[in-house]
């Protein structure tokens, strides 16, 4: 039987579990590889380097209990083996819950998730058994792996034995070991600890998420940290950069009704109108964009329903690691739509066919939109919850009849929620579709007609004749892959103002815009002319560049065609696409005949990044 040095056992035990988080990211590349296919070998091979030590942060964190008895505990006592393995056990559980739920959460969120997770936790009851029915691979591989890193790492305790030493070599060992466990915890000497934001700078932006881990995402989101306040301009030159003061000149103010329509997963890519390559599983969709004025280049600012809210309703774009709503900032006052109209008249509503509690829902709006929230509660027919509230068949027809009891003028939001994970298609219309094989077309085509069964109850009502109705998907998912994998089209949602009989209004639109430009292009059609500050603009004057976060200090500045890769962590333009016809991107030139592009989007960016960063930290939105 070998005898070990115990640093040179700890460090065996510590490349064993690399071992398995290797196995981790192997399988998240594989499922994922056609996200990251793009990427030259060489960048791969730096994300599998900077893995291991994200890996290696993530062990020794979670594991820490096991470490310590180890070390300073005689590993040859049956006493100490059975702590050191029933902590090993919580710790690596914990570990692979992690990175195995993002193999499933990451088409949705492309992201890791980190410290949001914790916030989400109350959701999990309700959806944990359509989720395992879906995602049961991941349990058997939760089950596998623990249960082989079980086997192995009581095998090892069980035939270690120790090597005599003197104190003064045991006391080195242990000094050894401490030293390369906390350099390993810390990422090494800089000046400060390894952080997520520090991957996009050491490998291609695209593939940070493969050189990232949950458990590491997870320990370095937790914290609700303030956002540090930029200082690149002067603050009144940073405003005026992006506008962020606005009046619009107008003689009449039109109080017309105001709804907007959020559209759960409902993505670019899921519409026929503005994707040819899917065709028939949005007729009414296709219809009714058609004859409003849709954006072909509409973004999202955000990668989830909580981060749409802020962003559509009040113009707070997703600028943080952690979801505005989950942040110290999310009790802050914020002068949106509802607040502005408020003001002039108006009455406001939310509906959601799910529970008040879903991910904050309730709290965000009682701050930032009204107090009079419709959801499942309110719903007070027969009804068989197949997925996370009541299906919007049933629910949409329900706000119909609570917007014509409305005071007017009103503004409302609507926020729809069957094309959603587990994608449930009720009776009758799942017996209807029976012929689509899909799931997730299928949920496309009962949403569809769950749109169109929502327009004819209100189509006659007097309030939608005098009304302009702003529709968006909340963000973008995944499943269907008919787009080509880019930054763009990550983020790429459909925008769309149906005003009713303004036949001047029903354009298609070439140009950007994004959702925290949805509600100053609304008050911008009413003709309101007084003055109000967003960090968005309206796109019913010239065009203007959208900006999205990606993580870790990275921002996308898009204004068709070009698409600007910025690091607030390097203050660098990284990379600049072009965005083709055919919804492919061509990475040009940050220099030459490019060079006026680069600087003028890289301003821009610095702008809207410093307004944010103070007006957030002032309470002054």
């Amino acid at each position: 039987m070998v005898k070990f040095h115990k640093s040179l056992f700890l460090f065996k035990l510590l490349g064993i579990c690399l071992i398995f988080l290797m196995i981790h990211r192997l399988l998240f590349l594989w499922m994922f590889y056609d996200q990251f296919a793009c990427a030259p070998f060489l960048e791969f091979v730096k994300a599998f380097a900077i893995g291991l030590l994200t890996d290696g942060i993530a062990i020794i964190y979670f594991l820490l209990p096991t470490w310590l008895v180890l070390l300073f505990f005689n590993i040859e006592h049956k006493v100490t083996r059975s702590i050191a393995l029933g902590w090993f056990i919580i710790g690596f559980t914990i570990i692979n819950i992690l990175n195995l739920s993002d193999l499933g959460y990451f088409p949705i969120t492309k992201k890791r998730m980190g410290g949001e997770l914790l916030d989400i936790l109350p959701e999990v009851p309700a959806l944990l058994a359509s989720y395992l029915k879906d995602y049961w691979y991941l349990l058997i591989l939760l089950i596998g792996f623990v249960f082989i890193a079980f086997l192995i790492f009581r095998k090892q305790l069980r035939n270690y034995k120790a090597v005599k030493q003197k104190t003064g070599l045991r006391l080195l060992n242990g000094f050894i070991i401490l030293f390369v466990f906390f350099s390993i915890m810390r990422g090494g000497y800089g000046t400060r600890p390894f952080m997520p934001f520090d991957i996009p700078s050491l490998v291609d932006t695209k593939l940070q998420w493969l050189a990232s881990n949950t458990p590491f995402q997870l320990l370095h989101t937790l914290e609700n940290e303030t956002i540090k306040i930029e200082t690149y301009f002067e603050e009144h030159e940073a405003e005026r950069i992006i506008g962020f003061d606005k009046h619009y000149n107008s003689r009449e103010f039109k109080k017309k009704n105001v709804l907007f329509i959020i559209l759960e997963s409902f993505c670019t890519e899921r519409i026929g109108t503005l994707n040819p390559k899917i065709t028939g599983y949005t007729p009414f969709m296709d219809s009714l964009l058609s004859n409003a004025r849709t954006y072909k280049y509409g973004m999202a600012n955000g990668r989830m329903t909580i981060d749409a809210l802020p962003s559509i309703l009040s113009g707070i774009p997703s600028f943080m690691e952690k979801n505005y709503c989950y942040t110290i900032y999310s009790n802050n006052n914020v002068h949106a739509i509802s607040s502005i109209l408020e003001k002039e008249g108006y009455s406001n509503a939310f509906f959601y066919g799910g529970l008040k509690t879903t991910f904050g829902f309730e709290n965000f709006m009682n701050i930032n939109f009204t107090k009079n929230y419709y959801d499942q509660e309110d719903y007070d027919s027969q009804y068989e919850n197949t997925g996370w509230g009541v299906d919007d068949h049933l629910f949409l027809p329900f706000v119909a009849g609570k917007l014509k009891e409305l005071p007017q003028p009103f503004c409302a939001s609507l926020l729809t929620l069957s094309l959603h994970h587990p994608f449930p298609v009720p009776e009758p219309y799942k017996t209807m579709l029976d012929t689509i094989k899909d799931p997730i077309r299928k949920s496309i085509k009962y949403t569809d007609l769950s749109l169109q069964l929502f327009f004819s109850k209100i189509k006659n009502e007097e309030w939608f004749k005098n009304s302009i109705i702003a529709i968006s998907a909340d963000h973008t998912s995944d499943g269907i892959n008919l787009f080509e994998c880019n930054t763009i089209n990550a983020f790429s949602v459909p925008i769309s103002f149906l005003a009713v009989g303004d036949t001047a209004f029903n354009k298609m639109q070439d140009q950007s815009i994004s959702q925290i430009d949805m509600y100053p292009t609304v008050l911008d059609y009413l003709g309101y002319n007084k003055p109000f500050f967003s960090l968005g603009k309206s796109a019913l004057s010239k065009t203007h560049p959208t900006i999205q976060y990606s993580g870790s200090g990275v921002y996308f500045i898009y204004d068709h065609p070009y698409q600007l890769e910025y690091d607030n962590n390097t203050h660098k333009a990284n990379n600049l696409l072009k965005f083709n016809s055919d919804r492919t991107v061509t990475s040009v030139s940050l220099v030459g005949e490019n060079e006026g592009i680069v600087e003028d989007l890289t301003r821009q960016a610095k702008a809207y990044i410093q307004v944010f960063s103070y007006r957030i930290n002032k309470n002054q939105f």
